[in-house]
């Protein structure tokens, strides 16, 4: 039998951010080193955080991993554009482009196909 899927907002506790944050209002992560900028909607400069991507990724399991510095949120994909040569990227609701590695894009269309999202 299949196990549920997780809730697609959830509260997370982000560290030098004094209240828990709802996951939906993350558009998405970009990592640098043991570091974390943070997206939100509506903001315009990201909050820099001393996690790694992968603890935001145990954290927030309905994210999609889309290449090794970038951590998204399915619920703010507009699009999967294909570029020049073998590039991709997805176009996000705040107008962000975010790069789509080689090697995730497979799974990544698999996933967005299932929810809905070309």
């Amino acid at each position: 039998m299949n196990a549920p899927l997780p809730p697609l907002s959830k509260l997370i506790k982000i560290p030098g951010i004094a209240s828990p944050v709802q996951s939906e209002t993350i558009s998405h992560f970009e990592g640098f080193g043991n570091y974390s900028r943070l997206f939100f909607l509506g903001k315009s400069a990201p909050v820099v955080v001393s996690q790694t991507l992968k603890l935001f990724e145990l954290q927030l399991p309905n994210f999609l991993r889309v290449s090794k510095s970038h951590l998204v949120n399915p619920q703010h994909i507009i699009s999967l554009d294909n570029l020049k040569g073998r590039s991709n990227q997805l176009t996000l609701s705040n107008e962000v482009f975010v790069p789509v590695s080689r090697r995730r894009i497979d799974g990544i269309r698999t996933q967005l196909s299932v929810q809905g999202v070309h």
